[in-house]
This record gives C-alpha cells, sequence and structure tokens, in this order.
C-alpha cells in the first residue's frame, strides 16, 4: 500500500474510532494505573527554569532565552495529549515576548516514569506563528520528585523559526487552580486561562 493511501486508511480509521467511541477507548495495564491522576492536569516551567538557548549557524554562541511552555492534558492507559502554549523572548529588558505558538501534544509515560513527548503545530493563529517551522518537536523526560512533589523533568529541541534552534531542558511542574502559577505564569504575566486559552479553552 502506498504511504499516502496509507495514511488516508488510517486517518479514517481514527476518525471512525473517535465518533463512535467518543474519545479514546484504551484497555489500561495494572501497571500504569499510578500515573492515573496525570488526568486533566495543568503543567508550566517554574521561573528558575524558563532558561533556553536560541542558536543558529549564523550566531558565533548561543543566545539566553527564556521558553514559557504550558500544557493541559488528559491520560488514559500510560498516554497522555492535550494542547499547548510556548511562548519565548529574549533576556534582554528590550526585547519583547512572541506570540504563542500553539501544539499538539501527544505523550506516553512507562510505568517507571519514562516520558516521550511530540508536539505538533497547530494552524498558525497569526502572521508571527505562520513563520515557524510546521516539522513536529519530540522531547524526552522522567517523572522526578522534587521536595515531595512529582515533576515533569523534559528536554528538547525545536526549530523556532527559519534555521534558529531553540534546545531547553526544565522540571515542569503542576500547577494547580488556585496556585500563584495558575493566575500569574512566570516570565508571562498571565494566568493559565489568559495564555492557554489563545490556543484552546484552559480545560472545563
Amino acid at each position: 500500500m502506498r504511504r499516502s493511501q496509507a495514511v488516508r486508511v488510517l486517518t479514517l480509521a481514527l476518525t471512525g474510532a473517535a465518533i463512535v467511541a467518543g474519545g479514546p477507548s484504551i484497555a489500561a495495564p495494572d501497571d500504569v494505573a499510578r500515573w492515573q491522576w496525570l488526568n486533566n492536569t495543568f503543567w508550566y516551567v517554574p521561573n528558575k527554569y524558563l532558561l533556553a538557548l536560541a542558536s543558529s549557524p549564523s550566531l558565533t554562541a548561543p543566545i539566553p532565552v527564556t521558553d514559557q511552555t504550558v500544557y493541559h492534558i488528559e491520560y488514559k492507559a500510560g498516554y497522555f495529549w492535550g494542547t499547548t502554549a510556548v511562548s519565548y523572548m529574549g533576556t534582554q529588558a528590550s526585547t519583547q515576548r512572541t506570540a504563542p505558538a500553539c501544539l499538539q501534544l501527544i505523550g506516553s509515560v512507562t510505568p517507571e516514569g519514562q516520558v516521550h513527548l511530540t508536539f505538533t503545530p497547530l494552524p498558525a493563529s497569526s502572521t508571527a506563528a505562520a513563520d515557524r517551522s510546521t516539522e513536529p518537536t519530540v522531547g524526552l523526560g522522567v517523572m522526578t520528585r522534587q521536595q515531595g512533589q512529582w515533576t515533569m523533568e523534559n528536554q528538547m529541541s525545536t526549530v523556532a523559526a527559519g534555521n534558529v534552534l531553540l534546545t531547553h531542558w526544565a522540571y515542569m511542574h503542576q500547577c494547580k487552580r488556585g496556585d500563584a502559577c495558575f493566575s500569574a505564569l512566570p516570565g508571562v504575566g498571565l494566568s493559565i486561562p489568559e495564555f492557554l486559552g489563545q490556543c484552546v479553552k484552559a480545560g472545563p
């Protein structure tokens, strides 16, 4: 079967399954039940982990930038998915923060806590976003305990625009309604509903 035909068949199968079932229907192995609490959670980058590096063949050295990434995820059977908003800016006071890039996130987490993430760009909502890469970004991570709380220790590199590569690692923390981060995200100043809402309404 040709690749284009295979893609069409798979797309039709997935669409039909979603219509019939109203969403993913997955039998969950018992050993992934420990991560069930990930369902309907928000994640963000705390202030001390905002630093990322922008690099390009035209630059003699990488440039420090700040990168705020937020996602709201659903979880089932070792997999999670949701919408992500990402915005970055130079560390100099004169630079302006970019309009958020909107991405679809699909990921997996093993019983041992190894994390795999794939971010696929959603249709551009602004001229600035339209200039960004349309290639998926793949990241790796691990669930890590810090001060008694679970975090996602993630790392990834992505083409931000043109030939500019953005590289970032961070301990992403869960943010709950009522937490300070929910009303004022580090590096952005917006609430999670305001920031993520530029891509999709931030949950129920």
